[in-house]
């Protein structure tokens, strides 16, 4: 072994990765009737958000009444917990003389 723990993400592409269809048989009384072309499947190459492309995630470990907290303000806030977070982390930034590039 080379000491290097297999990645959970790779692991899990793999798991949900669809198995290539067969192409499909025809029938022999003869060609399809006019319709949409069927392309052969391709394994799934992973999905982002438009909003999220060149951003990387942060994770944070929070007990239950902070995540509570955050949640219930962000629902109070009419807002997402993810903007909490990424305002939280602007406010530190401009707290220890930090700028901001993007």
């Amino acid at each position: 072994m080379n000491g290097k723990r297999p990645s959970l993400a790779e692991s899990m592409r793999q798991a949900v990765r669809p198995e290539p269809e067969p192409p499909p048989t025809l029938p022999p009384s003869g060609p399809p009737a006019a319709g949409p072309q069927v392309s052969a499947a391709r394994p799934a190459t992973g999905f982002y958000a438009a909003t999220r492309a060149g951003k990387k995630k942060v994770t944070a470990a929070l007990d239950p009444t902070m995540h509570k907290q955050l949640k219930s303000l962000a629902l109070d806030r009419d807002t997402t917990t993810e903007a909490l977070l990424v305002e939280a982390i602007a406010d530190l930034f401009a707290k220890h003389g930090i700028n901001r590039s993007a």
